[in-house]
């Protein structure tokens, strides 16, 4: 049920979806095969757990952590918050399209996937990058929450976290 404290979001971008999800500690959802696209979330804060519904098979989830649910897309999946939270999920147009996902580490100043695929052939999959939070800096541009943008092979992009997050988003 979605009312005045819990509140949901998709925008639909290129390649994949983003949906957001804005809510209070207890919070419950169901999500059926047929609905459930989301293969990963970035938890912007909050705890929970979620899993497939009716069995013992779940994941839990706190601040800050990218959550792989790709093993969860063809399942009824319930969730439920036990904090007040704030999630961002990754969403695939079509479920057996294979995705890779990770977060740009403090450490990356550079992102280079010629030297990140160790290969010198180019890489024929599509890279994004979306900022998750805060304002990250990426060559000379400022990004905001949902930004994204399609990073290339060969290409090398400079890197401010900047106290943000990046995730980098690969369609393989």
């Amino acid at each position: 049920m979605i009312d005045d404290a819990n509140k949901r979001f998709y925008r639909r971008c290129d390649e994949f979806a983003i949906c957001v999800n804005i809510g209070k500690a207890g919070y419950v959802t169901a999500e059926s095969p047929e609905d459930r696209n989301t293969i990963f979330q970035y938890i912007v804060y909050g705890k929970g757990k979620a899993g497939i519904m009716f069995t013992e098979d779940h994941i839990e989830f706190k601040d800050r952590e990218l959550v792989d649910l790709r093993k969860y897309v063809h399942d009824y999946v319930m969730s439920y918050a036990s904090e007040d939270f704030f999630i961002i999920g990754f969403n695939t147009y079509d479920k057996y399209q294979k995705w890779d996902a990770r977060l740009i580490s403090n450490t990356e100043t550079k992102l280079d996937l010629r030297s990140y695929y160790n290969r010198v052939e180019p890489f024929t999959g599509r890279t994004f990058i979306i900022c998750l939070d805060g304002k990250p800096i990426v060559n000379d541009k400022r990004l905001k929450r949902y930004d994204y943008s399609e990073v290339f092979f060969g290409n090398s992009y400079n890197i401010d976290l900047n106290g943000g997050v990046l995730g980098l988003f690969v369609k393989c």
